[in-house]
């Protein structure tokens, strides 16, 4: 993966308000995890019930297939970008994505 600069001019340019830019594409990338958690392509470990469950033995770790992915910000920055987001407001200011 490369990494690429983005102005935020160039966000600026999508939005009237530069904070309501970080805000939108900041909770598009917290819904791409959310996404990505249901359909399991995230393992996702209970680190407390490991703790109660570990004995200081040292077992083997549970083998998972790494599949790299694009980072959710990067994911959701693209799609602002790109105009493919529509949001909306509720009534508490709480942003939808339609």
């Amino acid at each position: 993966m490369s990494v690429e600069t983005i102005h935020f001019r160039d966000m600026d340019d999508k939005s009237e308000d530069i904070f309501e830019a970080a805000i939108v594409i900041g909770k598009r990338a917290r819904q791409i995890i959310s996404e990505r958690i249901a359909r399991n392509e995230i393992v996702t470990f209970d680190r407390d019930a490991e703790m109660e469950e570990m004995e200081f033995v040292e077992e083997e770790e549970p083998e998972h297939e790494y599949v790299e992915m694009n980072k959710a910000t990067t994911e959701a920055l693209s799609e602002f970008l790109n105009d493919e987001l529509e949001w909306s407001y509720g009534a508490d200011h709480e942003v939808f994505f339609d």
